[in-house]
């Protein structure tokens, strides 16, 4: 009798310890899976949708793929690159509003988005980050149309806010749309051949500040700022210009800028053209990101692979097709009556019969850039070139060149 009660009680304790280690076990299981529940709460404490989660994800994965490609792109399986130094930097230049005036600094970050400026305290700016449309079409403006648009400098005032000024206007200040902000305030807009771009407005009182500044009424003009996204060459009206110059890639186009991120030219090039205009021209005139000075006039259209400084490298995509806004002058914003375009295309005009057919007569002068490499830049610092083996020969015969043309 007492052996089966004492059999009994074994059987009892052993039961009640399976099923502690069973309880024990969910619990941890719990345990486990509820921190990742409570990380992903949204804003209002409840656990999100799988909608909610499934666009959390994917905003994740299209994060990586954007830092994948950049990191891509930077270790990029480059030719055996050998760097002989060639020039120096002389002049940077940068625009934070699309055919706005052209702000010079001594130094900068080249960043895939164009040039950037980062100060303490203040809003960062870069390169073409702001434009001016039209309300109803939304078609971009630049100083084509309107030349005193040259004239409009918009700056950093703090971490939120720029202003816009102008001689004979009272500056306004506003604060920078941000990107997250409804997606009413999106705007889609078209620049070259109709190319869509999408920005954010930045509200009626820069709209009609620069209203009454270009057209002299409250009202037709907007402006609008960068959502920093990808724009494609390879698809639309930019994929013609891919088919004939093979260098140049998507990943090569600034915010608003016509077409790169980067312009170059060197002095020597401008120097050569104003021994030809009745009243010398500035190097802003053309709206450079990068004056160099180097070994002589247009060399810079035989350079590929460009080093400047001790990291950030640019490649030439395409030699840069001049319209005639080169005619104003940026300091009045009004066309220069030596007409610089008219001498330029006397001994620049595109010869190419391909590319002639692509770009019309339009003369060159610079070369536009795509970065493969960010890095900070100065006024000084050295520039480096991939010289191939047939430089010499590229040299020679655009030297000749250039002295038939005189």
């Amino acid at each position: 009798m007492h052996g089966a009660d004492w059999r009994s009680t074994v059987a009892i304790s052993c039961g009640v310890a399976v099923i502690l280690v069973i309880v024990i076990w969910n619990a941890r299981s719990k345990k486990k899976s509820s921190p990742e529940k409570s990380e992903s709460k949204n804003t209002t404490g409840n656990v999100p949708t799988d909608s909610e989660t499934d666009n959390c994800c994917e905003k994740k994965v299209e994060v990586r793929k954007e830092e994948i490609k950049r990191e891509r792109r930077e270790t990029s399986d480059f030719p055996e690159l050998k760097w002989v130094k060639v020039a120096r930097v002389e002049e940077l230049y940068y625009y934070p509003l699309k055919s706005g005036r052209g702000k010079a600094v001594g130094e900068c970050k080249f960043t895939e988005h164009g040039i950037s400026i980062e100060s303490n305290g203040l809003f960062s700016l870069n390169d073409r980050m702001f434009l001016v449309y039209n309300e109803e079409t939304r078609r971009f403006k630049t100083g084509r149309e309107y030349p005193t648009m040259i004239l409009v400098s918009l700056s950093a005032v703090d971490e939120r806010k720029v202003k816009l000024e102008a001689v004979g206007m009272p500056s306004v200040v506003f604060r920078v749309p941000e990107k997250t902000e409804k997606s009413s305030a999106i705007v889609e807009c078209t620049m070259w051949w109709g190319e869509p771009v999408k920005c954010i407005d930045c509200g009626p009182e820069p709209a009609e500040w620069l209203s009454r500044f270009l057209t002299g009424t409250n009202s037709g003009l907007r402006l609008g700022f960068s959502l920093f996204d990808k724009r494609q060459l390879t698809k639309g009206p930019w994929e013609r210009f891919t088919k004939v110059y093979n260098n140049l890639k998507d990943e090569d186009t600034g915010l608003f800028a016509d077409l790169t991120s980067y312009m170059l030219m060197s002095s020597q090039s401008l120097d050569m053209l104003n021994e030809k205009l009745e009243t010398p021209v500035p190097a802003l005139q053309f709206r450079p990101n990068i004056v160099v000075s180097g070994e002589g006039p247009f060399v810079e259209d035989t350079w590929e692979w460009i080093k400047i400084g001790d990291r950030a490298i640019i490649r030439n995509v395409k030699p840069c097709s001049r319209c005639r806004m080169i005619k104003v002058n940026p300091a009045t914003g009004i066309a220069d009556k030596a007409e610089p375009f008219k001498t330029l295309k006397s001994f620049r005009e595109q010869k190419d019969p391909e590319k002639r057919s692509l770009e019309g007569s339009a003369p060159t002068l610079g070369i536009y850039c795509g970065l493969y490499v960010t890095g900070r830049v100065k006024v000084g610092d050295d520039v480096f070139v991939h010289v191939p083996d047939n430089i010499e020969n590229l040299k020679m015969s655009n030297e000749e060149e250039s002295t038939k043309s005189c």
